[in-house]
């Protein structure tokens, strides 16, 4: 879930929520949990607060404890040596969809 960061025009307080996506602009209609001023919350731009995170260096292996090797090694085994490959390289696959 994102995190979303917000201020308050009026006093100027910070504060960040854990919201849907579909749920980002509900903090705006509220009052400010510090001064309680109405309609003074804007959404707070700052590269840290929108951003979700992730590990562009996890592996399947990393996420499962190395019980995705033992999985594809038993999957080797019922399958022609062809599809090897592919579950190697399913194997090394970090998520990761470009490369930056």
């Amino acid at each position: 879930m994102p995190v979303y960061g917000f201020i308050c025009n009026k006093c100027e307080h910070k504060f960040d929520e854990y919201l849907k996506m579909d749920e980002r602009e509900e903090p705006l209609k509220k009052p400010c949990p510090n001064c309680k001023k109405k309609k003074s919350i804007r959404r707070e731009y700052d590269g840290f607060t929108q951003s979700i995170g992730s590990d562009a260096t996890l592996t399947p292996n990393k996420a499962t404890g190395g019980q995705w090797n033992e999985m594809m090694g038993r999957m080797k085994k019922g399958l022609s040596k062809r599809f090897h490959k592919n579950l190697d390289q399913a194997s090394a696959n970090t998520g990761r969809y470009w490369a930056g």
